[in-house]
């Protein structure tokens, strides 16, 4: 494991090999950086790439609408509408032009629900009240399936949900597990033996996010 950066508070994917990073400094600056894992090399990016690749073409409208643009996570869905989420579970969706349609608070069971993570037809989110993970329909935002629960023992306090083509990478408090898109089992993502923050695959590498620094690993 290579260690890339020590306080990464966002994570956005730039394009099939490449990522955008956003480190906080000790001073609460945020400064923003791109890393090409085919050549390993690092180069700084401005704020509106940045926001460019997380909202999409309308970012400019829908940052002035949102009151923190790092620290939320954002869904760019198949018609190019905007789905943006806080950790408390506050939600907006925006439309191509970037006019806000909605706001709620994505909730289950009472409990809010974070960490969208898109998958074409569906948007996972992790419930860490709940112990499960919960998938909504892409189309009209309904649940769709819930996995896990306080009673099943199959997810301790998840707090983050990432997705890659074959899995849903879940951060729990005690393990990182995931979930086959195919049957939908469940298993412990295989080298991961500490306390994640964030989980990323990426072909064969991973993004590892912990308290003491972000980490990349390449699959053997």
């Amino acid at each position: 494991m290579i260690k890339i950066a020590h306080n990464v508070i966002d994570v956005v994917k730039y394009s099939d090999t490449k990522v955008i990073f956003a480190e906080q400094n000790i001073s609460g600056k945020t400064k923003f950086f791109i890393l090409d894992f085919d050549t390993g090399e690092k180069e700084p990016v401005t704020t509106n790439v940045y926001k460019l690749k997380k909202f999409g073409y309308a970012y400019e409208k829908i940052c002035d609408k949102i009151t923190d643009y790092i620290n939320c996570d954002s869904v760019i869905l198949a018609d190019k509408s905007v789905l943006v989420m806080f950790e408390g579970g506050e939600t907006g969706l925006f439309n191509r032009e970037g006019e806000m349609l909605w706001t709620k608070k994505w909730e289950y069971n009472g409990s809010p629900v974070t960490s969208p993570a898109y998958d074409g037809e569906f948007i996972w989110c992790a419930c860490k009240s709940e112990d499960c993970v919960v998938r909504y329909s892409a189309d009209n935002f309904n649940i769709d399936i819930r996995i896990g629960g306080k009673d099943k023992g199959t997810f301790n306090s998840p707090v983050f949900a990432s997705a890659d083509r074959e899995y849903i990478y879940v951060c729990c408090s005690d393990r990182v597990r995931k979930i086959s898109k195919e049957n939908l089992t469940v298993s412990d993502a295989e080298g991961i033996f500490d306390i994640v923050k964030k989980f990323y695959k990426l072909g064969r590498f991973s993004i590892i996010c912990k308290t003491d620094g972000t980490f990349i690993d390449k699959d053997e």
